[in-house]
């Protein structure tokens, strides 16, 4: 997302029209959100909005309240975001100077506490009688006393503060996962995706392991949603979805790439594991049932295509990407429901 909108008053006149008008089209409430969301779908200031919604139509999804909150919030609303972070950095400052004025009381108790010490034993070593040395003695206990119960106010404030600590750690790290999955199916999304496949990419490269990737499309998915209508294709989405988690182990990642698209990198896997791992997964979803919740009535078994490309070293990410895509485009060439490997060449 583009954080700055740059175009002339002009250009923003017109995108603002057709905005206003796609939302009037679509019988949808003119809300901000939603003319934000049409005016950089329009304006192309957020070339995944625009794919988002192109996949949408071509796919005959209806551009429904529901499906434009839930593009806005994936890939416009970041304000949860800046929020969690405005208030982790309040409770990040407050939390330091906490910290500054404890130490600089410690500092202070430590150097009083230090002279009282001091001074008494002076006075130790000039007192003549019992008495002197019993009245010095109680002083040093009741001095070592204090210091010992400001030290355990000092510990106690330090344990809060380290809680407080470790309750915004978390709090940002719920936040930071929360931008990085899809929320319609529960794993991780095009974001999560940019970043998993070059640190992977870099770690297979450098510990000369295979890395292979599984470009994977939900066979006429179209005709599912014409059909059925688009809740089961989100039922349908979140299957698939579910059925990676289940069946993928260890370090494997996969995320939806858009739309009725998935992909799933694999480390340490080359191009034959790739390809038995994207059998499995087909044949695991062609296997399960799905049934209308509303009627109860068993619906067409689902299958998908796969494209299988194991990367080669030194080759560019987005040449690996494409011929994992390729490899997709010929499976669904030889009919769908199978997986097809790409040349191991560039």
């Amino acid at each position: 997302m583009q954080d700055t909108y740059t175009h002339s008053i002009d250009q923003a006149e017109d995108f603002a029209k057709s905005a206003m008008n796609r939302i009037k089209a679509e019988s949808l409430p003119c809300t901000p959100y939603l003319y934000e969301l049409f005016y950089n779908y329009y304006s192309g200031n957020n070339p995944e909005v625009v794919r988002s919604i192109d996949i949408m139509v071509s796919q005959n999804f209806d551009l429904n309240l529901d499906r434009c909150l839930e593009l806005y919030n994936r890939l416009l609303n970041t304000n949860h975001s800046k929020e969690a972070l405005e208030r982790a950095e309040i409770i990040f400052d407050e939390t330091i100077s906490n910290v500054d004025n404890m130490v600089d009381d410690f500092k202070n108790s430590n150097h009083g506490f230090s002279g009282s010490i001091n001074n008494i034993s002076s006075d130790i070593a000039k007192a003549v009688s019992p008495d002197e040395l019993r009245n010095l003695l109680g002083t040093v206990i009741s001095e070592t006393q204090k210091m010992v119960s400001e030290n355990h106010v000092l510990e106690t404030k330090l344990e809060r503060s380290s809680e407080t600590m470790t309750e915004l750690k978390k709090e940002m790290e719920a936040v930071k996962e929360e931008a990085y999955t899809d929320s319609l199916t529960g794993i991780g999304n095009r974001k999560k995706f940019d970043l998993e496949i070059v640190r992977l990419v870099g770690e297979a490269r450098e510990n000369k392991k295979p890395l292979s990737m599984i470009f994977i499309d939900i066979d006429h998915f179209k005709s599912f949603n014409d059909a059925y209508g688009h809740q089961i294709g989100d039922q349908v989405l979140r299957l698939v979805a579910k059925t990676f988690q289940e069946s993928l182990k260890g370090r494997d990642f996969s995320c939806r790439y858009g739309g009725e698209e998935f992909v799933i990198l694999l480390p340490e896997t080359d191009q034959d594991g790739g390809a038995k791992i994207a059998n499995i997964l087909r044949e695991s979803i062609k296997n399960k049932e799905i049934k209308n919740r509303h009627t109860g009535e068993t619906l067409t078994r689902v299958t998908i295509s796969a494209g299988v490309a194991q990367t080669i070293q030194d080759e560019e990410i987005t040449d690996w990407v494409s011929r994992a895509d390729q490899a997709l485009y010929q499976a669904k060439k030889k009919g769908r429901d199978c997986v097809v490997v790409a040349a191991q060449s560039k």
